[in-house]
């Protein structure tokens, strides 16, 4: 009796786990489930020596009137660090020539102009640009620079990006700031990253030692250039915004934008 009650049990739980895989769409989840447990990014935050007097930053635009309602929830895709007086909006880069992510909430159009900032520790200007964007749906857009001088290994550089939507009224723009600090690579990282095998993979790699704006614009680029979407890709981007609580942009898609003026 106890065979035939063990059979039984067996065949209803495999019943049971037929019906569930085969309703419709469970297939997908559970396979976007497996690859979300097996995507192992991980960012892991460095520490941050608060320099003095350096502004605490503006991940979000903020409340904003008239025409500039409608960005009031410009992201820019970067962390919140906090440190031991304020939270800054930061991160490292290893790059000499970083892209910056941005979510932008409704659509851009030649008629508002886009300007973007580098300034290094003195204010001076590193990097400056200012263009008509072409006619663009809402949705995260990048910003790759060429900075006039080279960026400096140790040093902190700050930046804007700001929305001009009523460019008869500058200081009616919507903006966002923050600061980033330039790395090098040590020869330990270097080998690692010559070894990794995939974009998936180096981006593991920047991510788990805190060089976030690499091990996003590696996915970034990826989602952006790639004609045919790749799942991995797709939830390790996600699953990165999602640790730096940017959860509302994760889903947001990645748009052909922004060829900023050298």
């Amino acid at each position: 009796m106890k065979k035939i009650l063990c059979f039984h049990s067996i065949t209803l739980i495999y019943a049971m786990t037929l019906s569930i895989v085969n309703l419709p769409g469970n297939w997908q989840r559970l396979q976007a489930q497996t690859l979300i447990s097996t995507t192992k990014i991980k960012y892991t935050a460095p520490a941050v020596q608060e320099q003095p007097g350096e502004p605490k930053g503006r991940r979000k635009g903020g409340g904003s009137r008239g025409p500039c309602k409608q960005y009031e929830t410009l992201t820019a895709l970067v962390p919140i660090t906090k440190t031991e007086n304020k939270d800054l909006v930061w991160g490292n880069s290893a790059s000499q020539t970083p892209t910056f992510w941005f979510s932008v909430p409704d659509k851009l159009t030649p008629n508002l102009p886009v300007e973007f900032v580098i300034q290094d520790e003195a204010d001076n200007y590193v990097y400056q640009t200012k263009f008509n964007p072409p006619e663009t749906p809402a949705g995260i857009v990048s910003l790759p620079v060429k900075p006039t001088l080279p960026l400096k290994t140790g040093k902190s550089y700050r930046w804007t990006f700001s929305i001009y939507c009523d460019p008869d009224k500058p200081s009616a723009s919507v903006y966002v700031r923050g600061s980033m600090t330039q790395i090098a690579l040590n020869s330990k990282l270097q080998k690692q990253l010559e070894a990794a095998k995939t974009p998936l993979g180096k981006a593991v790699i920047f991510a788990e030692n805190g060089i976030w704006h690499d091990a996003l614009t590696i996915l970034g680029e990826q989602i952006q250039n790639s004609k045919n979407q790749n799942t991995e890709i797709t939830l390790a981007w996600a699953e990165l915004l999602k640790q730096v609580n940017l959860d509302n942009s994760a889903s947001a898609s990645i748009i052909q934008c922004c060829t900023p003026k050298q």
